[in-house]
């Protein structure tokens, strides 16, 4: 799994749950990954983020994760850029938060995004739609042990929705 897919927290997709699984041993820093250079559309294992349309994202910067040893793991991005596309609008945010991941006794995940972060959080029926969130400040959700949701996001940050700015 690569780095930059781990740095757009995500808080319900397998992909964040396989990158995270297996990480053992003394706390240690991976170099940093550069991030994709060309355009990609924003999908995780669940489709596509917004509801009825697609977004085209473009990172700048480097991304580094750290082992805490006990599974456990903290990603950083310093100076990262992303500059999400769709429906002829643009908007760029600076993403530097930092994510610490913590697996509980029961193989399920606590995750504490602060700072500056991309939230990808797909549709959960009878409980919210799909979509992409803008945080800042201190949030945190669940991961259930097979990569669920376990608890949406929430915490005293902000949030602003991605994708009521970028809807048609």
């Amino acid at each position: 799994m690569k780095n930059w897919l781990t740095r757009i927290a995500m808080p319900v997709t397998v992909a964040a749950t396989a990158a995270l699984a297996g990480i053992a041993g003394p706390a240690a820093a991976a170099p940093p990954t550069p991030n994709p250079t060309d355009p990609f559309v924003i999908q995780d294992f669940f489709g596509t983020d917004c509801p009825g349309f697609e977004v085209t994202a473009q990172l700048t910067g480097k991304s580094k994760e750290i082992s805490q040893g006990n599974g456990g793991v903290i990603a950083i991005s310093p100076g990262m850029t992303i500059t999400l596309s769709a429906n002829g609008k643009t908007l760029t945010y600076l993403i530097t938060g930092t994510t610490h991941t913590q697996i509980l006794p029961d193989g399920s995940r606590e995750v504490v995004s602060v700072g500056k972060n991309l939230l990808i959080v797909p549709k959960v029926d009878g409980q919210h739609a799909e979509g992409l969130y803008y945080t800042t400040g201190n949030v945190n959700y669940a991961l259930t042990p097979t990569g669920g949701e376990g608890r949406l996001f929430s915490g005293p940050g902000r949030v602003v929705d991605v994708c009521a700015l970028l809807a048609p």
